[in-house]
Parts: structure tokens; sequence; C-alpha cells
């Protein structure tokens, strides 16, 4: 599986994280995921904008999800915008927001990420 970055279930973190490999959440992630591949597990949580080739939830996500490939899985609890090439959805899952098919994902999600740093330094 190459490089994976594992965040424990003790663990709380608070900021953006950019791994450029796998990523397993058993703890909370409170701000931005980039990666090449994500498993929330049951106990894990995010809250923010998610982008990754692959997204797998079992657990908790909110906010923003932009990845080629989407699978929410039994008793996940999704509350998110969710930009997808192609989207699983299993007998059980709770999911509320919006589902867009886009042919580039994650290219969507750098360009909303620059516009919304571009109109953050406008502001201040």
């Amino acid at each position: 599986m190459g490089n994976t970055l594992s965040i424990p279930r003790q663990a709380a973190i608070e900021g953006a994280i950019r791994f450029p490999g796998s990523v397993v959440v058993d703890g909370t992630i409170v701000g931005d995921v980039s990666c090449t591949e994500i498993l929330i597990t049951e106990r894990g949580a995010v809250e923010g904008t998610v982008a990754a080739e692959t997204v797998t939830i079992m657990g908790e996500a909110s906010g923003a999800i932009y990845a080629d490939h989407v699978t929410l899985k039994t008793a996940c609890l999704v509350t998110a915008d969710i930009f997808h090439s192609g989207l699983s959805l299993e007998n059980g899952c709770f999911f509320e927001g919006k589902s867009r098919r886009v042919a580039q994902p994650r290219n969507l999600a750098n360009r909303v990420t620059t516009e919304a740093a571009g109109a953050d330094r406008l502001i201040r």
C-alpha cells in the first residue's frame, strides 16, 4: 500500500493535512485532508474538505468531498457535498447533502481552494 499515515483513535488534529499516500483516520481531524486515498473508520471523523482519488467512509464526515470514487459504508454519517466520478452507497448509510458527478473532481477541489484563498486575502 506504499506510504500510509494513520491517525489513532486518541488523536484529535486541528489543521490541514497533505499527504502523498493513504490516510487511515481512527481519530478526529478538523481541517482539510488531501491525499491519494482515505479511509475514515467506524470511530473516525473528519470535518472539512477531503480531496483524494478514493474515499471510503465508515465513520463521520462533514464539509465537502472531492474524489474519483467515494464509498459510503453501512452506518456511516455523512453531511457533505460530494463531487465525484463514481459514488457507491451501501444500504444503511446516512447521507445528507448534494451529490454532483463531475469529470475531474480533484481538479475542481484545487480550483475551489485557490479561489477561497484569494477571497480570504481580499477580505483581510
